[in-house]
């Protein structure tokens, strides 16, 4: 039997959501499933791909109107101009897909994975799948959920292989500056590191800038570019997240030889009508995007004052990109955060996700703002309404 997969944990959101969806109309705070409808012209799309029998075998890395319509993001959006080709980049089942197959295409058993905490779950579980090992660093509150990088340095060891990354950040809203990302590139090149950026968010940001670190490569030698791996998705930034969609992108050759063979012999290739829609979402109307942005600053506002006006929840950064309120638990609270969680589904059918899940052991609790907006507002007005809980 497999060593390393008994290592590996269930995701506890699964659990949350699962007792919730047995409940009548449920608060869904624990789900970071956007609440628009994919945009009709994707829908279109897939569609017409299905019509046009576009529904066999594509090549295993992805269609050429995909990826090069990807390759043209990358350039003008992203700043990855140092890329040379959409042969460098790979489409594959989701986010997640993308980050499983680049660390299983970079890690040998026992190598070392700088690791933000808090953090998503699978992020974690996937490096451990992969024979990695989490060398876990706090992220600082006070800083705004961003890393000090000085302590980052000193935590390097012989087995340090990468660093990963998710900005803007899931559970805490957190966005990596773009003098912390050169800073933390410059940490990169000088222990020869690996840095695994997950972009899933790109386009959720509010009151600053998405900055991909690989667009400030450029004045690198291709070395080092060739260590810069990015994952994306198309869950978020066009409601796509059952489409199960996402791409890796790097411009290093030993990498595309690995990362090819974990894409082939994990799924053969995504769904060829899929792939068309994302080609409808690259190239067509980016309006959504707006829209969807907007609507999240909203439900960030209310649920960030929401949440403060309890007395046993606490959230002193407000969320500068992702869909995400992440709150530290008061001593008002007399309990664990699980405990939280299961007092909030119990007495209110309120979904939201214990801290623990994300690494994190100081008491903490993470609602999602991905719901729609009169959920929200009935969420805020269930908090109020839960007063001051002792132990459930």
């Amino acid at each position: 039997m497999n060593t390393l997969l008994p290592q590996v944990v269930f995701e506890g959101i699964v659990t949350v959501r699962d007792r919730l969806l047995q409940m009548p109309d449920p608060l869904r705070l624990e789900s970071g499933d956007p609440s628009f409808d994919t945009p009709d012209h994707v829908k279109e799309a897939a569609t017409k791909a299905l019509r046009d029998n576009l529904t066999h075998y594509a090549p295993s890395t992805g269609i050429k109107p995909l990826r090069e319509a990807m390759f043209a993001k990358l350039q003008k959006k992203n700043g990855m101009t140092y890329l040379k080709s959409p042969d460098q980049i790979f489409v594959t089942a989701g986010g997640m897909h993308a980050l499983y197959c680049t660390f299983r295409s970079i890690l040998n058993e026992g190598d070392e994975v700088l690791f933000q905490v808090p953090n998503w779950t699978a992020t974690g579980q996937i490096i451990i799948a992969a024979g990695g090992k989490l060398n876990r660093l706090k992220l600082r509150p006070e800083l705004g959920y961003r890393w000090d990088l000085n302590e980052l340095e000193s935590r390097i060891t012989p087995r340090t292989k990468a660093v990963a990354i998710n900005t803007p950040h899931n559970p805490t809203g957190g966005v990596m500056f773009r003098e912390d990302l050169e800073r933390l590139l410059e940490i990169a090149v000088k222990h020869d590191l690996y840095v695994v950026s997950d972009e899933a968010y790109e386009d959720v940001i509010y009151d600053t800038e998405h900055v991909s670190i690989a667009s400030l490569a450029e004045r690198y030698p291709k070395s080092v570019q060739d260590k810069i791996i990015t994952a994306f998705t198309f869950s978020k930034s066009f409601a796509m997240s059952g489409w199960r969609l996402g791409y890796a992108v790097c411009s290093g050759e030993k990498f595309s030889e690995n990362i090819k063979k974990m894409i082939l012999y994990t799924a053969n290739g995504i769904s060829t009508p899929t792939q068309w829609a994302g080609v409808a979402a690259l190239t067509g109307p980016q309006d959504c995007i707006t829209t969807m942005r907007a609507a999240y600053r909203e439900r960030r506002d209310l649920l960030f004052a929401g949440v403060n006006q309890t007395d046993f929840l606490r959230c002193e950064v407000a969320p500068q990109g992702a869909f995400y309120v992440y709150a530290r638990i008061t001593p008002a609270w007399n309990g664990n955060a699980w405990d939280l969680s299961n007092y909030l589904i119990d007495n209110f059918s309120l979904g939201a996700i214990p801290g623990d899940i994300f690494y994190d052991d100081t008491p903490s609790i993470r609602f999602a703002y991905a719901c729609k907006t009169d959920m929200i507002r009935r969420a805020i007005q269930t908090l109020a309404s839960a007063g001051k809980p002792a132990r459930a």
